[in-house]
Parts: C-alpha cells; structure tokens; sequence
C-alpha cells in the first residue's frame, strides 16, 4: 500500500512539494489544489513531477452535492462533479470522489429524512450514471465515500449501488470510519473491516485512513474523530487487508489539524504496518 498525508510544503510548488512528501515517506498524495481539467500545461507538469518521485495521486475532491433540492444548482455541481472526474482522468489519479449527495440545502453529507429513501437511491444512481456517461473515464474512476448521514452509510448499500449504477467507471473510496454509525460497529471494527472489503474489495481503489472515539458524554451514540492510533480502529486489519488487496493502493491520511498531528499518526501507522509485515 502507498501511504498519504498532507506535508508542510508550498503544494504550489509541485516539484518541492512531491520532494517534501518522498522525504517524509509518503508514496501517495491528493491532487493538488489549484489545477484544473483546463490546465493542460499544469497537468503534464504535475504528471511529470509526480511520476519522476513515485507520487501517486491517490484522488482528486469533487466535493459537491449532486442531490441539492434546487434544480440549478444540482445541475451545476453535477457539471462540477463532471469535470473533477476529467481532471483525475487527465491525471492519471487513482479516483474523483465525492459523497453520494443530500437533499439538505447546506452540505453533501447532512442529515435530511429523505436521504434514505428509494427516491434518494435512483437519484443517486441517475447523477453518478449521468458523470460516468458523460466523462467516460479510461485511467480513473468515480467513487463515492461513506458517510453517516447519507444514503451511502455502509457497505451493503455501496455494493447495491455498484450493482445498481453498473458502470466500469465506478470504484469505491473506502473510509471505514465512516462507517462506524453505532456502539456495535464501534466495538467491532474488526468485524467492520472484514464486511468492508469482502462486501467491496473487488472495487476499492482508493481509502482513507483515521481513527474514531465515543464522545465523552454517555448518554448520547456520538463520535469523534482523533489521530490514528488513539482510537478503537482496528489498524492491524486494515493494513493487511489494503496490502492484500494491492500493494498499490493509496491510503490517504486527513483531517488532522497540525503537521505534528500527522507525524504521529504517520509514526503509528508505519509501526503497525512493521509488525504487520506490511510495506507502505
């Protein structure tokens, strides 16, 4: 598996940036954010920099609720989504990923009663149909991340719509935190991982590495995200599973708030994947 993180380096600067990333051991990366499908010149650049260093550019962000109620802006963050796909295409990344979408007015991921209604489903395989034919992606694939509070909270419902949307563009993004939705997965990640890769190891392409606590007040189901290691996840399983799967696979670390954050996480991981006889 190739592992990824944010570094403290100019991501403007391609080259230094790609240099700092090898410097710290990381195989994998996420795109860079100011490029564009209409930036061929930045494109080859970023290709080449890349390439020479042994960065893969594990995704590109299409962050953009392709379910908004509002008939405008639908169309045009589906357009978005379109293009975001391009430019992985162009690159050569791993994936474009997004979230399947919600029909709240404020984010992709929010909650709202209809999210998990068939409605919801065939609109969700209509928008991603829509992308794929549009794009029609050979070196990429459109994916699509877990998350609680959309219709795409587990691994059944992702191999339903997998099946669903049928499309050899179509890959999965595997975030297994996100995943965890209730006190029985939280006890059991173990048991999640294994569900997550058998129900959807033939179409992982990409995944997302962090950890996850309860919070502090017992009288509510509520979670936290913390630095990998200082959690329930079960790390052991997760990164034999992803070498098992490829010794490729990008594993992308984020959401942490300090560059000493992500050392540490970067530290435990490497142990784990040493003990595991695991090469990232």
């Amino acid at each position: 598996m190739r592992l990824g993180a944010p570094v403290d380096a100019d991501p403007l600067d391609y080259a230094a940036y790609a240099a700092e990333l090898v410097r710290q051991g990381y195989r994998a990366a996420q795109c860079p954010p100011d490029v564009t499908v209409n930036d061929p010149d930045k494109i080859r650049h970023i290709k080449r920099v890349y390439s020479e260093r042994d960065v893969m550019i594990g995704e590109v962000g299409a962050w953009s609720n392709a379910l908004d109620p509002r008939p405008e802006e639908r169309k045009k963050n589906i357009e978005y989504v379109a293009q975001r796909l391009a430019l992985a295409d162009e690159l050569g990344a791993r994936c474009a990923v997004n979230c399947v979408g919600s029909f709240d007015l404020r984010l992709n991921y929010q909650a709202h009663p209809e999210n998990f209604t068939e409605a919801c489903f065939d609109a969700v395989v209509e928008w991603v149909r829509r992308v794929l034919d549009d794009v029609n992606p050979g070196r990429t694939k459109m994916t699509l991340e877990i998350a609680p509070w959309t219709l795409l909270d587990g691994p059944e419902v992702y191999r339903r719509l997998v099946r669903a949307i049928d499309h050899p563009g179509l890959g999965v993004h595997l975030d297994p935190v996100n995943a965890v939705g209730d006190v029985h997965t939280y006890f059991s990640t173990t048991s999640l991982l294994e569900d997550c890769f058998n129900t959807l190891g033939e179409w992982i392409v990409c995944c997302h590495a962090k950890d996850i606590v309860k919070h502090e007040d017992p009288t509510t189901v509520a979670f936290r995200e913390v630095v990998p290691g200082k959690g329930v996840m079960d790390y052991r399983t997760f990164l034999l599973r992803c070498e098992k799967l490829s010794p490729d696979l990008p594993v992308l670390m984020e959401h942490l708030e300090t560059v000493e954050a992500y050392r540490e996480a970067a530290e435990y991981i490497r142990s784990v994947a040493r003990n595991a006889g695991v090469t990232i």
